[in-house]
């Protein structure tokens, strides 16, 4: 999954807003504070938009008219339009959501068996489980709960017209996927008994542990090495997009990119190379290369100076 954080999610949440409001003042479209805010909003409410309008800006998504009255208007940049499109892009993939609500499920599966309770199905939907912060559908849950079923790893009665288990229990298979903190996305088979794993990310010059057992590192990445670490990345996935457009914007954009990091790296001038590319990255696209993809440009977007 795509790794958004809950302050990403709540960040861009409120940008999809404005960008709506926004366009419903076409052909001048800016966004208000009433736009966002109800008449029965509290003083802390209106502060902690404004706190965000201010983030938002101050990451160059928006345009704002900040007026003495305490009020503020404030107009999306193409940049912000990008961003809030890949967040699009990648809730809309149908595949990776429900690849990662396998293991959202299962594990609520086996929670509510360890808890001694055996629940309908259509008990999971209200706990408010979501991808990318967009709760899952009906069908969503109805077809995870069939592949899991086919897969192995539950159980329990099935009725008529349904695809899934009415009442799920896992498996042996299943419960031992979530003890062992495994995903079923990568089944066992394809995984080293016992190895010790460790995970290094990249994200600026420094010592690593290289070899070494039991060890994760998180360094924090300039936007130069975030940028060439999206070149590497999308080069590296091109040949998967068949539509041959959609791969020679996607190539053009890469070496437009490689070109200008590589030499004057001019923050403006990437933040416009990089909103080109996360608009050539449709959905049919994104589906072929991997919503990861989608999560880099905003990661990028985010990371250059404004």
């Amino acid at each position: 999954m795509a790794d958004y954080s809950h302050e990403d999610l709540r960040r861009l949440e409120i940008l999809g807003r404005i960008i709506h409001a926004a366009a419903e003042r076409a052909p001048h479209p800016q966004a208000l504070q009433q736009d966002l805010l109800s008449p029965q909003s509290t003083a802390e409410e209106v502060d902690q938009l404004r706190e965000r309008i201010r983030e938002l800006e101050a990451a160059g998504y928006l345009k704002v008219d900040w007026r003495s009255g305490g009020g503020w208007g404030a107009r999306p940049t193409t940049a912000a339009q990008a961003a809030w499109e890949v967040l699009e892009s990648a809730r809309s993939n149908v595949r990776s959501r429900r690849r990662q609500l396998r293991d959202d499920y299962l594990e609520w599966v086996v929670d509510q068996d360890d808890a001694g309770t055996s629940p309908p199905v259509n008990a999971f939907l209200p706990t408010g489980a979501a991808y990318l912060g967009m709760p899952y559908t009906q069908e969503d849950l109805e077809q995870t709960g069939k592949w899991l079923y086919e897969a192995g790893y539950i159980k329990g009665p099935m009725v008529y017209q349904r695809p899934d288990p009415l009442y799920p229990t896992p498996t042996a298979k299943g419960r031992w996927t979530i003890e062992e903190g495994k995903s079923v996305n990568h089944p066992a088979s394809n995984e080293t008994t016992g190895a010790a794993t460790f995970t290094n990310h990249f994200h600026a010059p420094a010592n690593v542990a290289q070899n070494s057992h039991d060890v994760q590192q998180t360094i924090n990445l300039g936007w130069q090495d975030q940028a060439r670490e999206l070149i590497s990345e999308l080069s590296r996935r091109l040949e998967r997009v068949e539509n041959e457009q959609a791969r020679a914007e996607l190539a053009a954009a890469a070496d437009e990119l490689r070109t200008e990091v590589d030499g004057q790296a001019r923050p403006n001038v990437v933040r416009g190379i990089v909103t080109k590319l996360g608009g050539a990255l449709t959905t049919a696209a994104v589906s072929e290369v991997g919503s990861e993809l989608t999560q880099q440009v905003f990661q990028l977007l985010g990371a250059l100076p404004a």
